[in-house]
C-alpha cells in the first residue's frame, strides 16, 4: 500500500551525528514555529495533527540558545511569516522529565499541559526562552520515494521511478529521492538544501506557463501515487474531536483545575452543600461548552466536507473514473456537461463553464469561465481567474463542440486550494485581542498572592498557639479557596449568555461568545457601500422557479434601477434618454447594451450579474443559445430584438470577462447583416475613455462628475470594427488586440437608493462618536455621494482626495492632495484653488482614496499611511485584500474595529476585524462571529449596545466576585485571630443565597436605549476599576473591624474561647458581628457594582434582580434581629441578648452600605473618573496611537509637505504642483516625492 503524506509525516528521522551540532535544520527532529499565529480557543477546537502547543503573550519571540544561533523564517515577508528554530531531544532530559511525572503523581504533567514551555525545555537541549506570541512544536518527517515503489509496479501508461517531484512556493521544482518536511497549520514545508531553509509546498500554480498546462495529457497511476506521497489525499478534513477529548481539554483549563482543588479541600472539611452546588454548575458549564464546540465543529465539517467521483484522463483517449480524494496536481479531469461540485482548483483548457462561486464570494451570480489561452505567458491565478475553476464552486453548465470533452488541469488540492485557504483562516483565525481577559488573569494572580500572604499569616499565628498541624493545613488551604473564587468562570459567563439571548431575539446570531465583550469596545465601524448576494442555490435566479433573485446591499437598496442612457452622436453626448427601447435597432449603444455582458441562459431563464440583467432587460431584446449546424458544431449566444421584423441578430462569438483590475469587459460579435466582426466594450468611464480615440466627447468627465456627485452609478460603452475574420483568426484574438482605439458610443446611468434604515443607523453611530468608514468597490465619487447622503461625511466637512502615482522611469512616486472650492473632489486639477492653512488650522476635513492609490501609498509612502487612515472616510475601488489590509491598519492604530459586510468580497475584512457582522448566510461568512438575519445595518447598534452592556456586566460581576472573595477572606482572617471562623451553613448562605443568587440575575439588566459618546473601559488594571475595588475593600474591612471591636464594648459580651475538643463550634458574639455586617456588605456590593446609565438600564428595570435584593435584605434583617430558633441552630448564630447590640450591628451595616454608595458614585465615578482621570490622560501619552496621530496633525497642519521646499519648487517648475483649499502655507506644495 502506498504511503500517504499523512502517514509519511510520522516516519522516524535521522539523528544528528555524535559530537556535532545539527546542520541548521537538515538533520534535526524538532522545530518550533513562532510568529503571527496565536493560541486561541478556535485553535484548541481544531488542533493540528501531531503535537501542538500554544502560549499566550502580547509580544516577544523565541530566542535561540547557544547551540542554535541562527533563526530562520517560514513564508518570509508574507502575512503568515513565522520564525523557525531547530531542537534535538536528549535522552537524559527526556528520562528525567518522565521520572518527574511519576514522582509528582502526574501533577507535573498536568502543569506542563497548562504551561507547555518547561516540558519542551526539559526534553531538549537548553535554549533561552523569552516572551513570545505562540509556538507550534513539529516533528521533522522524512518522505522516501522507495516506500511506494514496491507497491506500484508501473502500468500500461508508464514505468515506475523512485523519485519525488516537489513544486516549491518560489516557482522552482525539486526532484529528490527523499525529503525532510514539517507540517504546520495544515501546510507542508520542504527542506531546501540550496536555500538552507524550509519552503512551502505549492501546487501547479507557481512557475508554469499556459502552454505547459495545455500540454498535460493526464497522469498514470504510478505518477498519481508518487504525488500523493507528497500532497496527500485531496480532502479538506476538519477534525471533530471526541466528547472525551473535549471533556479533558475543558476540564484541564486553569479555572477548572483550581475548582477541583477547591472541591477536594471542601470535601475534607465536609462543606458538602456548596461543593455539590459548584459541581452542578461546573458540569452544566462544561457540558454546555462541549455541546457548543461539537456543534460548531460538526457544522464546519458539514459545510466543507464533500466527496464525489470524477473522470480523469490517462492518456490521449483513455479515461477512468476515480474518487475525487485521489486527485493530485497534474491530473486532467473531465468536467461533466450536467455540472458538478469542484473538489480541487483546476485550469480550464478546453470548453466553457458556467460556474456559481458563492462559496468564495458570497454571490450566487453565474460566472462564465473560458478556456485558458494557449501561449507562452506564465500562468497566474489572480490574472487568470476567469479561466480557473476553484474548489467548492459549482459548475452549472458546460459548452463545447459536440464531439469533445470539457477538460481542466488540476493545479491545487486539499488545503492548497482556495476553499482550503478559507477553511484554514477559520481554523486559525487572528486572535480577538482584548485587555479585559488578560487583566482578569492578572487579578487572579493578585488574589493568589493575597491568599499566600494569608496562608503564611495563618500558619505562623496558629503555630504559635499550638494548633493541630492538620487543622492548620486545612484552614490554610481553605483560605486559598476563599481568596480565589472558584465560581468566577460560571458567574462571568452569565452576562454573555443573557446578551446572546437578547441578540438572538433580534435575529442576530453569534458563534463565539468571547466576541460579545469585544463588541462593547468598538470605536470604528467599516461598511461596504453596496454588495449583492443571492441565495446559495442558483435555482433562485430562474424565473420558472417562481423565486426571484434575492439580493441585499449593506447601505443601499437591494437592486440597481436604470435611470437613463446618454448616447453619443457626432462626437457629442446627447441629453439623457429615459426610455432605452426608444433607440432604433441600428443604434450602436443599444446593440452594445444587448450584447456586452456575461449573461447565460440556463433552463430557459436569463441569469447572471444583476447589473447585466437590469441592463439587458431594459433593451427589450432576447437571448438565445444557438448551435451552428456546421461540421464543427460551433456553439454561441445570440441576441436579437423582441420585435424582429428584419430578422436582425448579433452572434456573440468571443467574450473577455470582466476584470476588476482592468475595470472593463468586452465581447466580439458578428452582426447578421454583414460578414465583419465588431467588438463592444463596457467598463468604468475613466478606463473606457482612456482606451478610446480622440473622437471621444470632450465633456465626458464633466458629465461623469455631474452624475456621480448625485450618487448615480455610471458605465461607459465603446466599440470598434474588426473587419472580416476567419474562425482561426478569431480564436487567436487577445484582449489587448481588441480593447484599443475604441469609439466612445455612450453612457448608461443607474441609481441605487439608500435603504430606509441606513441614514438613521449612521446618525446613531456618529452621535456616539464612533468613526464610521465606507469601504467600497465603486467609483470614488459615487461612494462619496452615498457617504454624504447618509452623512458618513458631514455637510460641513471638506473632502480631500489622496492620490498616489507609481514611480516611472523618469520620475519618482508622487503623493498629492486635492479638493475644489465646494469641498468635493475635483477631476480637473486646474480647477483646484489655494489658500493658507495658518488661517484655519482646525478646518474640518477628511480623506478619500482609491484602491490603486492605497496600494501605492502603502508601498511608497508608509509613513503617511497612519495619517490617511486616521482621517480617511471613503475608501473606493478597494479589493477584498485591500479591505483586509485597511482593517488591519485600523487595528494597528488602536481602534476596536467592527466590519459589516455581506460576505461578497468581505470575508478577509470580516475575519480581520475585532467584530465581524455578516449580512449573508453564504458559506463565505462562516468565519464571521455575528450573522444577522435582517439584511440591513440596523443590527450594528444592537450588537454594540449589547456588547457594551455585556462588558459593563462583566466588569461588575468580576468586581462583585473579587470583592466577595476578599470580603469573605477579611471575615475569616479577623476570626482566625481568635481561632474562630464562619460556620459551614453561614458560608453556604453567603455563597449560594447571596452571591450566586445575585450573579445569576446580575446580567439580566438590558442595554441602555442609546449609545453613549464614550465606550466603557476595557482594562481592569486601569486607575478607576482598581480605585473602586481598593476603596470598597478598605471600607468593608474597616466596618468589619468596627463591628468586631464595637460588639466587645457591651456589658453582656463574653469573648470566644477555642475548644480543641469541639473545633467546629464557632458560636460567639464576634462571629455574629462579623457575619451580620458582612451579609449586608454583599448586598451593598451587588448594588454598587450593578451600573446603569449610560450602558445599561437602571437597576430597578431588572425586576428579578431587584426582587432578589429586596427579599435578601429582608432575610438578612430578620437573621440579624429576630431569627427563629431553628434558623439560629442551622446558621449556628449566637444572638446578642439585648437589642442594643443587634441594632448597633445594623447601624454599622447601614453606614457601610451608604459609605460604599457615596465612595463609588461620588469619589470613584465623578471625582476620579470624570474630573481627575481626563486631566491625567492629557498629561501622559495616550495608549491609542490614532489619538497621537490626530494630535500631531492638529499641531502641524502643514505636515503634507514635510517642509521640503526644494522638491516643491522642482514640482512647480514641472507644472505638477497642486495647491489646495486651506491646507498648506506659502512654503509648501501638495506634492511629496518618494
Amino acid at each position: 500500500m502506498a504511503t500517504t503524506a499523512d502517514d509519511a509525516l510520522w516516519v522516524p528521522v535521522y539523528k544528528p551525528r555524535n559530537g556535532r551540532s545539527p546542520d541548521i535544520f537538515s538533520e534535526i527532529p524538532f522545530v518550533t514555529c513562532t510568529g503571527m499565529f496565536f493560541g486561541t480557543p478556535m485553535v484548541e477546537e481544531y488542533p493540528e495533527e501531531g503535537k501542538e502547543n500554544s502560549k499566550h503573550s502580547n509580544d516577544g519571540k523565541i530566542k535561540p540558545g547557544a547551540e542554535y544561533e541562527k533563526v530562520q523564517y517560514l513564508n518570509l515577508g508574507e502575512d503568515d511569516q513565522m520564525e523557525i528554530q531547530g531542537f534535538v531531544r536528549t535522552k537524559m532530559k527526556t528520562y528525567t522529565t518522565r521520572l518527574s511525572y511519576i514522582l509528582t503523581l502526574g501533577l507535573l504533567r498536568l502543569f506542563f499541559s497548562l504551561v507547555p514551555t518547561p516540558e519542551f525545555k526539559g526534553d531538549t537541549q537548553q535554549n533561552t526562552y523569552k516572551k513570545f506570541t505562540s509556538y507550534f512544536v513539529k516533528e521533522v518527517k522524512v518522505l522516501k520515494a522507495h516506500e511506494q515503489s514496491n507497491n506500484d509496479k508501473g502500468d500500461k501508461y508508464g514505468h515506475s521511478d523512485c523519485l519525488l517531484e516537489f513544486n516549491l512556493s518560489d516557482g522552482r521544482k525539486k526532484i529528490l529521492y527523499e525529503a525532510r518536511i514539517i507540517r504546520c497549520m495544515k501546510l507542508i514545508y520542504i527542506w531546501d538544501n540550496e536555500k538552507r531553509n524550509f519552503l512551502k509546498l505549492a501546487g501547479f500554480d507557481k512557475g508554469i506557463t499556459r502552454q505547459e498546462l495545455h500540454s498535460f495529457k493526464g497522469q498514470n497511476r504510478q505518477k498519481q501515487s508518487s504525488k500523493r506521497i507528497i500532497y496527500g489525499y485531496n480532502e479538506i478534513s476538519v477534525p471533530v474531536q471526541t466528547v472525551l477529548t473535549l471533556l479533558v481539554l475543558e476540564a484541564l483549563t486553569p479555572f477548572y483545575v483550581f475548582q477541583l482543588f477547591s472541591l477536594i479541600v471542601w470535601l475534607c472539611e465536609l462543606y458538602l452543600y456548596y461543593t455539590f452546588a459548584i459541581i452542578i454548575m461546573s458540569v452544566v458549564g462544561i457540558t454546555t461548552s462541549i455541546i457548543q464546540t461539537r456543534k460548531n465543529q460538526k457544522n464546519l465539517k458539514g459545510t466543507v466536507n464533500s466527496l464525489d467521483e470524477v473522470v480523469v484522463r490517462r492518456g490521449d483517449d483513455d479515461y477512468e473514473k476515480i474518487p475525487t480524494t485521489d486527485l493530485v496536481p497534474g491530473d486532467v479531469i473531465v468536467v461533466p456537461s450536467t455540472g458538478c461540485q469542484l473538489q480541487c482548483d483546476a485550469v480550464l483548457v478546453s470548453g466553457t463553464c458556467i460556474v456559481n462561486e458563492s462559496m468564495l464570494t458570497g454571490e450566487s451570480v453565474p460566472i462564465t469561465k473560458t478556456a485558458l489561452p494557449n501561449n507562452c505567458r506564465e500562468y497566474k491565478v489572480k490574472e487568470d481567474c476567469n479561466h480557473t475553476l476553484f474548489c467548492g464552486t459549482k459548475v452549472i453548465q458546460t459548452r463545447i463542440k459536440s464531439d469533445e470533452k470539457v477538460l481542466a488541469v488540476v493545479i491545487r488540492t486539499g488545503y492548497l486550494t482556495a476553499k482550503g485557504e478559507l477553511v484554514r483562516s477559520i481554523l486559525y483565525p487572528p486572535p480577538a485581542d482584548f485587555k479585559f481577559e488578560t487583566d482578569s488573569y492578572k487579578f487572579i494572580g493578585i488574589l493568589g498572592f493575597i491568599a499566600v500572604l494569608g496562608v503564611i499569616y495563618t500558619v505562623v499565628s496558629k503555630s504559635t498557639r499550638n494548633i493541630n498541624a492538620l487543622d492548620i493545613l486545612i484552614k490554610s488551604l481553605d483560605l486559598i479557596t476563599i481568596a480565589v473564587p472558584p465560581a468566577l468562570p460560571a458567574a462571568m459567563t452569565v452576562g454573555k449568555l443573557y446578551a446572546l439571548n437578547r441578540l438572538k431575539n433580534n435575529k442576530i446570531f453569534c458563534i463565539n461568545s468571547r466576541v460579545i465583550n469585544v463588541s462593547g469596545s468598538v470605536d470604528c465601524v467599516c461598511f461596504d457601500k453596496v454588495t449583492f448576494r443571492a441565495e446559495q442555490r442558483l435555482d433562485h435566479v430562474f424565473e420558472h422557479k417562481n423565486n426571484p433573485v434575492f439580493q441585499t446591499g449593506t447601505l443601499t437598496e437591494d437592486e440597481l434601477d436604470m435611470w437613463g442612457i446618454v448616447p453619443v452622436e457626432d462626437d457629442k453626448l446627447k441629453t439623457v434618454l429615459k426610455d432605452v427601447k426608444a433607440l432604433p435597432v441600428t443604434s450602436q449603444l443599444i446593440r452594445g447594451m444587448a450584447a456586452c455582458h456575461s449573461l447565460n441562459k440556463i433552463e430557459g431563464a436569463v441569469c447572471g450579474d444583476p447589473l447585466d440583467v437590469k441592463m439587458f432587460e431594459s433593451t427589450g431584446w432576447l437571448l438565445d443559445d444557438v448551435y451552428e449546424s456546421d461540421a464543427e458544431a460551433h456553439h454561441h449566444l445570440v441576441v436579437k430584438p423582441a420585435t424582429n421584423e428584419e430578422s436582425f441578430e448579433l452572434a456573440i462569438s468571443k467574450q473577455f470577462q470582466f476584470s476588476s483590475h482592468l475595470q472593463r469587459m468586452s465581447v466580439v460579435v458578428k452582426p447578421s447583416d454583414r460578414d465583419s466582426y465588431t467588438v463592444y466594450c463596457k467598463g468604468s468611464p475613466e478606463m473606457v475613455a482612456s482606451l478610446s480615440t480622440s473622437s471621444t466627447p470632450a465633456d465626458v468627465l464633466v458629465r461623469l462628475q455631474e452624475y456621480t456627485t448625485q450618487g448615480y452609478r455610471v458605465i461607459a460603452f465603446a466599440k470598434r470594427e474588426l473587419g472580416a475574420l476567419s474562425r482561426e483568426e478569431l480564436g487567436k484574438l487577445h484582449r489587448e488586440d481588441v480593447e484599443r482605439d475604441l469609439d466612445f458610443i455612450g453612457l448608461i446611468v443607474l441609481e441605487n437608493k439608500l435603504k430606509p434604515q441606513t441614514a438613521g443607523v449612521i446618525k446613531t453611530l456618529k452621535e456616539a462618536n464612533l468613526k464610521v468608514v465606507m469601504i467600497t468597490g465603486d467609483n470614488i465619487q459615487t461612494g462619496l455621494h452615498v457617504a454624504k447622503e447618509c452623512q458618513i461625511v458631514d455637510p460641513d466637512q471638506t473632502v480631500v482626495e489622496v492620490t498616489v502615482s507609481e514611480p516611472s522611469k523618469y520620475e519618482p512616486a508622487r503623493l498629492s492632495y486635492h479638493v475644489n472650492s465646494e469641498g468635493v473632489l475635483c477631476d480637473n486639477k486646474a480647477d483646484c484653488i489655494g489658500g493658507d492653512v495658518e488661517k484655519d488650522p482646525h478646518r474640518n476635513y477628511c480623506f478619500a482614496i482609491t484602491g490603486n492609490s492605497w496600494s501605492n501609498l502603502v508601498n511608497y509612502f508608509p509613513d503617511t499611511v497612519a495619517r490617511v487612515v486616521t482621517k480617511g472616510v471613503v475608501f473606493a475601488r478597494m479589493s477584498g485584500l485591500q479591505k483586509q489590509q485597511l482593517v488591519e491598519e485600523f487595528k494597528g492604530l488602536g481602534y476596536y474595529v467592527a466590519m459589516c459586510g455581506d460576505g461578497a468580497n468581505d470575508c478577509g475584512a470580516l475575519r480581520a476585524a475585532h467584530v465581524g457582522i455578516s449580512l449573508s448566510e453564504a458559506e463565505s461568512s462562516v468565519a464571521s462571529p455575528f450573522t444577522s438575519k435582517e439584511p440591513n445595518i440596523s443590527c450594528l447598534p444592537k450588537v454594540i449596545k449589547e456588547g457594551r452592556a455585556a462588558l459593563v456586566t462583566s466588569f461588575g460581576v468580576f468586581k462583585l466576585m473579587l470583592c466577595y472573595s476578599l470580603t469573605e477572606f477579611v471575615s475569616v482572617m479577623i476570626l482566625y485571630n481568635i481561632d474562630a471562623n464562619l460556620t459551614s451553613m453561614q458560608f453556604l448562605f453567603i455563597d449560594i443565597c447571596l452571591i450566586l443568587n445575585f450573579a445569576s440575575f446580575f446580567g439580566m439588566t438590558r442595554a441602555y436605549e442609546t449609545l453613549d459618546k464614550v465606550p466603557p473601559m476595557t482594562s481592569l488594571m486601569s486607575f478607576v476599576p482598581i480605585s473602586s475595588m481598593v476603596l470598597f475593600m478598605t471600607l468593608t474591612a474597616a466596618y468589619q473591624l468596627l463591628a468586631y471591636y464595637y460588639i466587645q464594648s457591651f456589658e453582656w459580651f463574653t469573648p470566644f474561647v477555642f475548644d480543641e475538643n469541639d473545633d467546629k463550634n464557632f458560636l460567639s458574639y464576634e462571629n455574629y458581628a462579623i457575619y451580620a455586617v458582612s451579609m449586608f456588605q454583599y448586598i451593598a456590593m451587588a448594588v454598587v457594582f450593578s451600573k446603569g446609565k449610560p450602558y445599561r438600564r437602571p437597576l430597578y428595570t431588572n425586576i428579578p434582580f431587584t426582587l432578589s435584593l429586596v427579599v435578601m435584605t429582608m432575610v438578612c434583617v430578620y437573621i440579624s434581629l429576630t431569627p427563629a430558633g431553628w434558623v439560629m441552630d442551622v446558621l449556628e448564630v449566637l444572638l446578642p441578648p439585648a437589642f442594643d447590640g443587634r441594632y448597633a450591628v445594623l447601624w454599622i451595616a447601614l453606614l457601610s452600605f451608604l459609605s460604599c454608595i457615596v465612595a463609588e458614585d461620588v469619589l470613584v465615578e465623578f471625582v476620579l473618573g470624570k474630573v481627575l482621570l481626563p486631566r491625567l490622560e492629557k498629561l501622559r501619552n495616550t495608549k491609542k496611537r490614532f489619538l497621537g496621530v490626530l494630535k500631531e496633525m492638529e499641531q502641524d497642519p502643514s505636515w503634507y509637505t514635510e517642509k521640503n521646499t526644494v522638491l516643491t519648487e522642482a514640482c512647480e517648475k514641472e507644472g505638477n504642483g497642486l495647491v489646495n483649499n486651506g491646507f498648506v502655507g506659502s512654503h509648501g506644495s501638495l506634492i511629496t516625492k518618494c
